[in-house]
């Protein structure tokens, strides 16, 4: 397999761990908090809500172009992010572990 189909196969299982414990939500984002200029959204949406309509759309949108994806440098990618947005929540294990593989897959 190559980094792009890995990646792939990890997206689909972050969105899907993401719904089956309720991190996943069917409320729609506004315009304005898509376009925060902070980083993960902070300023207008939780971590898990950036996961739902900014980070998984955009690398969706790069694999569907077969674009290059970006690079992790070891400890800077988003899991830091994750493990404090998600720390102690019911049901976060498995995807605090696909965030984890989703680093590790695109490491430079």
């Amino acid at each position: 397999m190559n980094v792009h189909s890995d990646v792939a196969i990890l997206l689909a299982s972050l969105q899907q761990e993401m719904i089956s414990n309720s991190f996943w939500t069917s409320r729609i984002v506004s315009a304005e908090a898509l376009m925060s200029q902070q980083p993960f959204c902070v300023d207008t949406m939780n971590f898990s809500e950036w996961l739902q309509f900014v980070f998984i759309p955009r690398m969706q949108s790069l694999l569907d172009a077969q674009k290059e994806l970006p690079k992790m440098v070891k400890g800077q990618g988003i899991e830091p992010m994750a493990s404090e947005y998600f720390n102690n929540k019911l049901g976060a294990k498995g995807v605090l572990n696909l965030i984890r593989q989703l680093d590790e897959v695109m490491q430079d």
